[in-house]
């Protein structure tokens, strides 16, 4: 088991790198349109990304998700990633931390990220079908879970919830009855937050509602549009000549709620959310945050970029700040809470997919934020009454 877990982390670090594993279905930021202020009144430079997230003051909304760590050639990657997120303040995420868990010996292709990125907002990582019994192993014990914060320093602890990767996965763990109480009973025995965070297909409303039920403090929506969990293990299946799980996982590739929905839909939980999935630039992380995401993660382009260097992880991160910052000028708002506040239309397979699922009157308070309050709180400007009156000049002359 212990070589197998290693082995597979490796697999999927070069899978994704190498294969194509993004889902043809978009991620559907496109229908999402923020509304262009002419006149916006902010200088770019005074533009605020500060973001707060579970009591810790952030210098940027900028997730750099859960992605990897269980195999030496890992290392690297994490210590890249860690040291941008200590340059930019940032919080970022480690991958699934099962595989130092079974084997001590890697536990440091995950703590090398607390090491190099000792200020920033660490998560801790581990599978929610691991909290119970499987059949080629036993659930994770208190005792396990918190070796896994311990080993990060973590300042919160992700329990990603990856049932379709499970199902697609060869050596996959089929079992989900009874993890929503297993969730429940953990979330009220550790000592640090817990969020739920799904994996490339999304979160709906009731199932936003039952992780709410369940004590989680903030939700990863996980939606889909980026990376496919499905696929990748599709490309695995492939490489080990597994043809019927191959076809399952290329069956399911497109599986899932795209990511501007699922954060409509988690939203009526009322708590904290990070979008994730599918998220390419500043404009889609300026996006998420007016559609009420607290934090947006980037998996795959830090991926990409860690395992080049260091420097292209920064280069990447000033780009898609640049990016956000513009957005929000051009939005009129100066800081994330404004951002939030701004009006937004929904369009295109996005829009039809939240009408049909009752939230029309969500989608038309979206679009009219400002015109709810423009009549109670902006005064009106123009010239004088009587300066209305006068007859215009049309050839210099009055």
């Amino acid at each position: 088991m212990t070589d197998e877990i290693k082995q597979r982390k490796l697999e999927h670090i070069t899978v994704a790198l190498e294969e194509g594993i993004g889902v043809s279905q978009r991620a559907g930021w496109g229908d999402i349109h923020l509304v262009h202020q002419a006149l916006p009144e902010i200088d770019l430079q005074e533009v605020d990304t500060t973001a707060t997230f579970l009591g810790r003051r952030l210098a940027s909304p900028v997730v750099i998700s859960a992605l990897t760590g269980g195999h030496p050639e890992a290392v690297t990657i994490n210590r890249n990633l860690a040291r941008a997120a200590e340059r930019y303040g940032l919080a970022l995420g480690v991958g699934s931390q099962r595989a130092a868990l079974v084997n001590p010996d890697l536990v440091p292709t995950y703590a090398v990220v607390r090491e190099e990125a000792p200020h920033a907002f660490v998560i801790a990582n581990i599978g929610a079908p691991q909290l119970i019994d499987q059949e080629r192993h036993p659930a994770f014990t208190l005792s396990q879970v918190e070796k896994a914060i311990v080993m990060v320093q973590a300042d919160a602890l992700a329990v990603h919830m990856n049932a379709l990767q499970e199902a697609t996965q060869v050596e996959g763990d089929r079992r989900m009855r009874g993890v929503a109480t297993a969730l429940r009973r953990l979330t009220a025995e550790i000592a640090v937050p817990v969020i739920a965070k799904e994996t490339g297909a999304g979160v709906c409303r009731e199932q936003a509602l039952l992780l709410r039920s369940c004590g989680v403090a903030a939700i990863d929506v996980g939606g889909a549009g980026g990376s496919s969990m499905s696929a990748l293990e599709a490309a695995r299946a492939r490489v080990h000549g597994e043809a019927q799980a191959q076809q399952i996982g290329q069956l399911y590739r497109d599986w899932g709620i795209p990511t501007p929905i699922a954060l409509v839909e988690a939203g009526v939980a009322g708590l904290p959310l990070i979008a994730t999935g599918g998220v390419r630039s500043g404009l889609d992380v300026a996006r998420a945050i007016a559609l009420g995401a607290t934090l947006v993660g980037m998996g795959f382009p830090f991926l990409k970029a860690a395992s080049e260097s260091y420097e292209r992880v920064c280069e990447l991160l000033e780009q898609t700040l640049t990016e956000l910052k513009i957005a929000m000028q051009l939005s009129g708002a100066a800081d994330l809470a404004s951002l939030r506040q701004v009006d937004v239309v929904v369009t295109g397979e996005t829009r039809a997919w939240l009408s049909l699922r009752g939230f029309e009157e969500e989608l038309r308070a979206l679009a009219n934020r400002r015109a709810r309050t423009a009549t109670n709180s902006v005064p009106v400007v123009g010239p004088a009454p009587e300066e209305r009156q006068r007859p215009s000049s049309v050839d210099g002359h009055s």
